[in-house]
């Protein structure tokens, strides 16, 4: 229902009121996979539980959230340990009393009426199934077809330089594809930018 120390990506805080929908999986990843495989399996497993489950449409934000309209309704992270790889996944399910606070930044709700434990089972099966066909290329498809940045020109910075390109879509590995002065290069570091909005940072 809530966590006290919620964690995202690059060590940041994870805003965790009460309301909202945490759970942690302990997916064992296909041959050669890691956290960047679980990563995309459990985005689309998000979206499909949550449009099963509610009347609404979801998208990507590469690479880890889960956008209903502007707003991200959730964040996902994936981290490997020996036992295998821990995905995090949080949900909001109701905007908290007072709104959403300032460090939560463009965070967002489903607002509908949605079961708890009916959407943490649904998610968690379909990530489980998803693992027993890994080389499923339904799922990197479904996912390219959710990510919104796809076709959209980008600033991203690389060895400590900015660049700007056209997004492409995203490699079988999970890394963002992007055409420069007509080179394909695949972005897995840095922050990505459209306009002045960050919408990436990767480690």
């Amino acid at each position: 229902g809530r966590q006290t120390a919620g964690r995202g990506r690059l060590g940041r805080r994870f805003v965790s009121p009460e309301g909202g929908l945490y759970l942690s999986l302990l997916a064992s990843p296909p041959e050669g996979g890691g956290p960047e495989a679980v990563t995309l399996l459990s985005a689309v497993a998000v979206c499909r539980a949550i449009e099963e489950m509610t009347p609404l449409k979801t998208r990507i934000k590469w690479v880890n959230d889960i956008f209903v309209g502007n707003k991200k309704v959730s964040g996902i992270l994936a981290e490997r340990i020996e036992a295998g790889v821990i995905v995090g996944i949080g949900v909001n399910l109701q905007t908290p009393p007072g709104g959403f606070p300032p460090e939560a930044g463009i965070a967002g709700a489903l607002d509908v009426p949605a079961d708890a434990n009916a959407l943490a089972g649904r998610i968690a099966a379909l990530i489980f199934k998803g693992l027993e066909a890994p080389n499923d290329p339904a799922i990197l498809s479904e996912y390219r077809q959710r990510m919104f940045l796809t076709g959209q020109r980008v600033s991203y910075q690389e060895a400590g330089r900015e660049y700007r390109g056209l997004v492409l879509g995203v490699s079988p590995d999970g890394g963002l594809i992007v055409s420069r002065d007509g080179e394909e290069r695949v972005l897995r570091s840095g922050e990505v930018t459209v306009g002045s909005h960050l919408v990436s940072r990767l480690e």
